[in-house]
């Protein structure tokens, strides 16, 4: 089983939890669904215990983990909302748009 190269550039560096956490963020940030995110560490984790590499191991398992909520709330990976925001229930005008008011007239005029 072959070791994704972004995941292992991350359990290389001097603080590879870390780094874990920003690859994840990373990949939600482009679209990838959580259990892609999920699958890709669980083949990082394999790839590692068989080549006998636990202190890695230990590292990729601390984030997924973090991925499906096995720890604080303020430690959990999962993508950013992609939903627009709202007033009212109403889509909210572009960043500095305005919100304008349609009147239409009356019957008969």
């Amino acid at each position: 089983m072959t070791l994704d190269a972004s995941i292992d550039r991350a359990l290389r560096s001097p603080e590879p939890t870390h780094n874990l956490r920003l690859l994840a963020r990373e990949l939600f940030s482009r679209g990838t669904p959580p259990t892609a995110v999920l699958a890709l560490f669980e083949e990082a984790r394999q790839a590692l215990r068989e080549a006998g590499r636990e202190p890695d191991e230990d590292a990729v398992m601390d984030v997924m983990d973090f991925l499906v909520g096995w720890c604080g709330p303020q430690m959990k990976l999962e993508p950013e909302p992609t939903t627009e925001p709202q007033v009212n229930g109403h889509h909210a005008p572009p960043e500095g748009g305005r919100l304008t008011r349609q009147v239409l007239p009356a019957e008969g005029e």
